[in-house]
């Protein structure tokens, strides 16, 4: 009895064949920030797929940071992504030194704590907060980040007051002599929800971060929740020890 063996080739799946060739593009210098790539419906007749291979090469691109999806305008060759340190977000002396760039204020009100947004650690339900919601854009007036913030009105009653566009919330803090015994960043990935990615100029489902932040009292009642949601691949986070701190050693890491 004869026994044939053959090799047998398989070729990757064509979302991948797809993708490599625009991340070649990309990566060569072809097409450069700002250029368009092509629709769902271009590739799909160029390379003769489904709708839903197409989608997931742009998606891909996206998750991956090296373009941008802009809801009703397009797909785009990222532009250089800017670099923040997360420490920025925590210690006294490096508040407000995030990315350049504006707000616009999108809503701003008093409620209580069982109705607000998101729930304050320690703080009873009839309590009254602060809500505020605000667009961060670039200094190109494009969309990066929404930011939502509800902070305990006892300690910072007079927010509502302030010029929102500029408002710094622990720099404020700060200037009231507010006291705060812990600040912790905390990042989650997330898919972009419908009202998130309108906002933010994306399509609804990628994947990107939100930022969230918790401020709290000594009695470890929360004074501030943050939530901010990135616009995928806009900004890209490290952190950075500033002069004169050591580096942890054996098992104090």
């Amino acid at each position: 009895m004869d026994i044939y063996l053959y090799d047998q080739i398989v070729s990757p799946p064509m979302y991948r064949v797809i993708r490599t060739e625009l991340e070649g593009r990309i990566h060569s210098g072809e097409l450069v920030p700002g250029d368009r790539l092509p629709t769902e419906q271009q590739l799909r007749e160029q390379y003769e797929v489904s709708r839903a291979t197409a989608q997931r090469v742009l998606n891909d691109l996206a998750a991956s940071g090296l373009v941008v999806r802009r809801r009703r305008h397009g797909t785009f060759v990222a532009d250089a992504i800017p670099q923040v340190d997360l420490l920025a977000f925590v210690a006294p002396d490096l508040i407000g030194r995030t990315s350049a760039g504006r707000h616009v204020v999108l809503s701003a009100r008093i409620v209580s704590a069982g109705a607000a947004m998101y729930s304050l650690p320690g703080v009873q339900p009839s309590t009254a907060v602060i809500e505020l919601v605000r667009l961060k854009l670039d200094p190109e007036d494009r969309p990066r980040q929404v930011e939502r913030h509800v902070i305990l009105f006892s300690a910072a009653p007079d927010v509502l007051d302030q010029e929102l566009e500029h408002f710094v919330s622990l720099r404020h803090f700060n200037d009231l002599g507010v006291e705060l015994s812990s600040v912790r960043v905390y990042l989650d990935p997330v898919a972009l929800s419908e009202d998130d990615a309108d906002l933010l100029d994306s399509e609804p489902g990628t994947p990107t971060l939100v930022r969230r932040r918790e401020a709290l009292a000594p009695d470890g009642t929360a004074v501030e929740v943050m939530h901010t949601v990135i616009r995928p691949g806009s900004v890209r986070f490290f952190v950075e020890l500033p002069p004169g701190h050591s580096l942890p050693r054996g098992n104090e890491a």
